[in-house]
């Protein structure tokens, strides 16, 4: 592997400049010179081999050879996954980058006109950004022309970012009544009340046209909302946008980590009363029992692949605030076992527990039959997977999808046998209150 020290920018834009027109342009950002929230970014383009799926029809393209599969693609992207431990000190070097939507494990039928349940590109080469040691390298397996003439930009050039505004968005719905979702929130307390399941995470879904450039539209919202797992994916025609501030699961070195969000409250301008939005969401009996049980799911999810007694829980009931809310986070870590695979660990996680609920199979069920969707990107999880068996995921929270000039975006919030139908409402909107603002121009309220 070739490594090579390039000139450091705070805002990793500057890379995505000269390469978001490229093949599966991919940016995963922890918007650090806005929040300093995060450490690295990541950034690259033209995997040599893409694989999606549509439920069980998988297509691989190797090196301009195109294969299709009716397989389980976990089994297809397990074959081309290869480990190389290799004495690197930066979190990706080569590997795989994508996404796995919400749905991609559920077997279910999907079409073409959709996006792919699973989009993953294997990369042989990255720019990493280290914005604690405020350094930048771009490291590959082999150098060849598109590297050297890339290397040679970025070395000669004081790179900039232009900030292009020619983009509008027109005819913004929300596609689920006030009315509508309060009565689907009645009816998971019925089923809670019932024994069914102790919670669900249910969520509606907003649709607006939009037209111009999806990466002039990113750039402006890493601003307005900056989060520490951030992506921009560019898949063909399709693009994704996520704003999320979840963690879903990391391995570094076999540490494993994972970071559930489940507690939410609405930040206020005035810092004292902002301050005590925080009391007041770090003493709610409500969410201390909502995020509670989020751990409990995931402690036994990720005990799965860990060592026996090696599960603990880091940081409970934590607060950590963003731009426009507080949330209440909590951290579970656990040491990997032997010759387990970090595609294993996502696997036998997914998906993540803060956005179906408790029992999983149950609460899924639930939201199948109330949300009337597929959730698609939407509550998946964006990350990498590189041949150290390292990786970093997020939770496709505050996430949106772009094709064919609509964009989609959906929100929503864990349902216990104690949630108030109407508050639960309008905590789903405080959630993405920047999104509503920003693609209804302004116009939605509430």
């Amino acid at each position: 592997m070739h490594k090579y020290e390039i000139k450091y920018y705070e805002n990793s834009s500057v890379y995505g400049e000269m390469l978001h027109k490229n093949d599966w342009f991919v940016f995963l950002d922890s918007c650090f010179d806005i929040s300093n929230s995060g450490r690295y970014d990541i950034i690259s383009c033209d995997p040599y081999i893409k694989i999606t799926s549509y439920g069980k029809n998988v297509t691989v393209e190797n090196e301009n050879l195109v294969s299709s599969f009716y397989d389980n693609p976990i089994d297809i992207i397990k074959k081309y996954y290869f480990r190389n431990q290799s004495n690197n000190n930066i979190p990706f070097n080569n590997g795989i980058i994508g996404y796995f939507g919400y749905d991609s494990l559920q077997n279910t039928d999907n079409t073409n006109d959709s996006f792919p349940d699973i989009a993953v590109g294997f990369y042989d080469w990255a720019i990493i950004v280290d914005h604690a040691d405020k350094k930048s390298w771009l490291t590959c397996q082999k150098l060849n022309p598109f590297i050297n003439a890339l290397l040679e930009k970025i070395n000669k050039h004081n790179l900039t970012i232009s900030y292009d505004l020619n983009y509008s968005f027109s005819n913004f719905v929300q596609k689920t009544t006030k009315n509508e979702y309060i009565n689907d929130i009645k009816r998971i307390k019925s089923y809670i009340s019932n024994g069914d399941c102790y919670q669900v995470n249910y969520s509606q879904n907003f649709e607006s046209n939009y037209s111009g450039n999806p990466w002039d539209i990113y750039k402006n919202i890493r601003k307005i909302n900056p989060a520490p797992y951030s992506a921009f994916l560019k898949i063909n025609d399709r693009y994704v946008i996520s704003s999320s501030p979840e963690r879903f699961i990391s391995i570094v070195e076999n540490k494993v980590e994972t970071k559930p969000i489940k507690g939410t409250l609405k930040r206020l301008d005035d810092p004292v009363l902002d301050n005590k939005q925080i009391d007041i969401l770090r003493n709610d009996e409500k969410n201390l029992s909502e995020n509670l049980m989020i751990v409990d799911l995931l402690r036994n999810d990720i005990s799965k692949c860990c060592e026996l007694f090696s599960v603990k829980v880091n940081k409970l009931f934590d607060i950590e605030s963003f731009t426009s809310v507080h949330h209440m986070v909590s951290t579970i870590s656990g040491k990997l076992k032997k010759n387990i695979s970090s595609i294993d660990m996502l696997i036998a996680c997914f998906p993540g527990g803060s956005i179906t609920g408790a029992p999983k199979k149950r609460s899924m069920e639930i939201i199948n039959e109330l949300e009337k969707r597929k959730r698609q990107v939407y509550c998946g999880s964006i990350g990498y997977f590189d041949e150290n068996n390292n990786m970093d995921t997020n939770i496709c929270i505050r996430t949106i999808m772009l094709h064919r000039n609509k964009l989609y975006f959906a929100a929503g919030g864990g349902i216990i046998h104690d949630s108030d139908p109407l508050d639960e409402y309008y905590e789903s909107l405080e959630k993405v209150s920047i999104f509503l603002k920003f693609f209804s121009n302004g116009i939605y309220k509430w």
